[in-house]
């Protein structure tokens, strides 16, 4: 019986190994092929124990449910129910006198209790909620046997301590081993972000932006622009009001870039207070467009901090990104963008 529980148990460490390589290797797949994967993972360690039971005297158990009920909690219905229908097919042509009762009880009922629990971010509910879970879960598989065989109450009574035993220790294994893999999973998103981004204002930093464009310009047929956006007179912003303000106006600038960024334009910090613009536009009209639309909500928004209530204005340059040259578009924006300095500023010159 304790080698049953054994092989069970490394049935669930094998399936949470398997998933933790696939999530690892996730953003090379296919979104489709991560899906179907999952569902296959999960599909292979519950009918693994199908064919590895715990026997108690004529019977036949296992932990199934297990796998089910960590599915059902952490992905929910889209994944879980193609797992319990494969599965309960599966159990049901294996035959048996235990096969319906074993489908409707040992599988069915708790997973879709555990469905009714599934939200977004189970992942962060207390470790107490999870387990009451799991023991409405398996009180569900379980009970049932007193009325279904013969003795039921008698086998419920010798078995369900060491039943309710190993489906807790299953469960508090499986949970602390997603646990770990999520805060792993955080703290690599964390480093990958601060590695790709500006720390000040979130926003791409230069090295980032160049391979993102880098990208894009490899793949569209129009025409791009990059623009150079500098900040007016910033040097004496931060000699007047001090360099805590020059940041919160940093921030606050990025934020109104931010919000015109979308699967055409890709926005970044490029040093100081300098940011750069890619713009995936046909007519360099269009692009003019929305490059004065945001030097007008940036002159009439208010920088407020501590009592002190700002407005600013930008200088821009826009060149045209020709062959793919990144680097002489970029330069030749810095070029425009030193002359509308030069100009007087607030302005943009193309």
């Amino acid at each position: 019986m304790h080698q049953s529980i054994l092989s069970n148990l490394a049935i669930v460490l094998l399936m949470h190994l398997m998933m933790s390589t696939i999530m690892n290797y996730r953003d090379r797949l296919n979104k489709r092929l991560v899906s179907v994967s999952i569902i296959v993972i999960f599909s292979g360690a519950v009918i693994s124990m199908f064919y590895l039971p715990i026997e108690f005297g004529e019977y036949k158990l296992d932990l199934r449910l297990i796998p089910l009920v960590f599915l059902a909690l952490l992905k929910g219905w889209k994944t879980t129910i193609p797992v319990l229908i494969i599965v309960s097919a599966w159990r049901f042509f294996m035959g048996g006198d235990g096969a319906v009762p074993g489908i409707v009880f040992g599988m069915v009922g708790p997973t879709l209790l555990a469905l009714a629990f599934f939200n977004k971010n189970n992942i962060h509910t207390m470790l107490l909620h999870k387990f009451v879970i799991v023991t409405f879960c398996w009180f569900i598989s379980d009970f049932p046997i007193i009325f279904i065989i013969p003795d039921g109450l008698e086998l419920f009574k010798s078995i369900y301590l060491i039943r309710y035993g190993s489906f807790i220790g299953a469960a508090f294994i499986l949970y602390s081993l997603t646990i770990l893999e999520y805060k792993r999973e955080v703290l690599k998103q964390r480093l990958e972000f601060l590695a790709t981004h500006d720390q000040l204002t979130k926003l791409l930093n230069k090295k980032r932006f160049f391979n993102v464009v880098e990208k894009k310009i490899n793949v569209t047929r129009g025409n791009c622009y990059i623009a150079m956006i500098d900040i007016d007179h910033f040097k004496r912003l931060n000699d007047t009001y001090g360099h805590l303000t020059g940041d919160y106006i940093l921030v606050k600038l990025s934020e109104i870039l931010r919000k015109f960024e979308n699967d055409k334009m890709t926005v970044a910090r490029y040093g100081g207070e300098e940011f750069i613009i890619y713009i995936d536009e046909d007519h360099i009209h269009h692009v003019v467009e929305i490059l004065e639309t945001i030097q007008n909500e940036i002159r009439k928004t208010k920088f407020s901090l501590d009592g002190i209530s700002l407005s600013i204005t930008v200088s821009i340059g826009l060149a045209r990104l020709e062959d793919s040259q990144l680097q002489t578009a970029v330069k030749a924006a810095d070029e425009k963008l030193y002359k509308a300095k030069k100009n007087g500023r607030d302005q943009l010159v193309s």
